[in-house]
């Protein structure tokens, strides 16, 4: 019980301070979007808006191994186990760094090979930046594991602050969208190696024993980092592309309107993403420690409260939606009532599964969420171009909902009842059973 307690304590501080976080980077996207609105104009707006979604994929470019150390450390740390959590973060960071040079020398290629920069440069620096972040984007998921994610919040409200004050002397100053590109991921890889360095000052015997780590150390976590990063590709795929797929089938005025719906969905996932995170480490520790009862109550009452959450604030914006946004906007965009029902559609179907799908990132049953997400973004795709036709940007946004309500929500229920019969209390998880489900 005392263990539960104290699980239960960290997931709400850590939940707490990550709204909070998540909460200023509303307020200062509220500030931002009709700044850059006005300076941009609609047309460099839209590309701003594309390029810097591209940040979206900061999860991603890591191909997982951050998503791995959430599971692993967590696992490492409950068996007192501080020299194998050691091993699978200098494994991390070594994969990262030869990543990140990976991807500079083949931006490299493409400067040199004589690809216009008027045309490729905005994105160019969006790559380049994922790329430098690769390796440092790993503290914030150790923080996670270790369940601290205060701390991780901390540094990404760095982020925030950083990146809002570079955008409002950008805008003071500067109409080059590249300029305004740049800013978005300068604040993210600043806070991120400022979120490594107190990483190690706080927790020493973290750090990496020297610059050559073990093949083996390097192989367990990118391989299992892989599974993971397939699973988010094939999920975030669904979605993360919205704005560049708006551009190429709508023009670039509805995809300076995709932008500002995506900033809302994604404002909202984050928010109470960042609020259900912690259950992840914390249903690991408590698969290692075969607290299964734990694990169903808050698995009832974590996914009680998001749905909850989730209905009212929906329901604000379909009632309030438009008033906000046309004093928000200053009227230079229009957001009609179908793509507001379309955004808060969208929201309660990525709510609807969370809490179950953080349930079988912490069992380690990765494999059948990784086909049951590409067969849904498969889906998705197909009804995004089927439906803009018809219903314009809303229509892109129903595509992502229909395939999570109609092939992800069913299949993460049916997975985790078979999980529960399979494993009554007293039968509990290796921890050598990582990712093989």
């Amino acid at each position: 019980m005392h263990t539960g307690r104290r699980r239960n304590r960290r997931i709400i501080v850590s939940s707490g301070t990550g709204v909070l976080q998540r909460l200023m980077q509303v307020a200062s996207t509220f500030v931002l979007m009709p700044l850059l609105l006005r300076v941009l104009g609609p047309a460099q707006f839209g590309v701003w808006g594309a390029a810097a979604s591209l940040a979206w994929l900061a999860g991603l470019m890591d191909i997982g191994t951050g998503a791995a150390l959430v599971t692993l450390v967590a696992r490492s740390t409950a068996q007192g186990d501080s020299a194998a959590a050691r091993r699978y973060i200098a494994g991390a960071l070594s994969f990262g760094c030869w990543l990140a040079g990976l991807i500079g020398l083949a931006a490299l290629l493409v400067t040199i090979s004589g690809a216009p920069l008027a045309r490729t440069g905005t994105y160019l620096i969006a790559v380049l930046g994922l790329a430098v972040n690769i390796p440092l984007s790993a503290a914030n998921n150790v923080w996670m594991a270790l369940q601290k994610g205060y701390l991780s919040s901390f540094w990404e409200l760095v982020q925030v602050v950083l990146t809002f004050a570079g955008l409002v002397v950008a805008a003071s100053s500067t109409t080059s969208v590249q300029v305004c590109v740049a800013v978005v991921f300068a604040g993210l890889v600043l806070s991120n190696m400022g979120s490594l360095l107190h990483l190690f000052w706080r927790h020493p015997e973290l750090r990496p024993d020297g610059l050559l780590m073990p093949l083996e150390a390097i192989r367990t976590v990118a391989g299992q980092g892989l599974m993971y990063f397939f699973l988010s590709l094939a999920g975030g795929l669904s979605f993360l592309l919205d704005n560049v797929l708006a551009l190429a089938l709508l023009g670039a005025e509805p995809s300076a309107r995709m932008t500002i719906a995506s900033r809302i969905c994604v404002m909202a996932l984050g928010t109470l993403g960042v609020a259900s995170q912690p259950l992840w480490p914390a249903f690991a520790e408590a698969a290692e420690s075969n607290d299964r009862h734990w694990i169903r109550r808050v698995l009832f009452r974590g996914s009680a409260l998001l749905l909850g959450t989730t209905i009212a604030g929906s329901a604000i914006l379909v009632v309030f939606g438009q008033r906000l946004l046309r004093w928000w906007l200053h009227g230079t965009l229009e957001i009609d009532q179908t793509l507001l029902w379309a955004i808060a559609a969208w929201v309660l179907a990525q709510e609807l599964v969370r809490v179950p799908c953080l349930l079988l990132n912490g069992l380690s049953i990765v494999r059948y969420q990784i086909w049951v997400s590409a067969a849904a973004t498969a889906l998705a795709f197909a009804w995004k171009i089927l439906l803009s036709s018809h219903l314009g940007v809303a229509g892109i946004l129903w595509g992502t909902t229909a395939s999570v309500l109609l092939v992800v929500f069913p299949a993460v229920t049916w997975r985790v009842a078979h999980w529960a019969r399979r494993h009554p209390p007293g039968k509990g998880i290796s921890a050598s059973a990582v990712i093989v489900s």
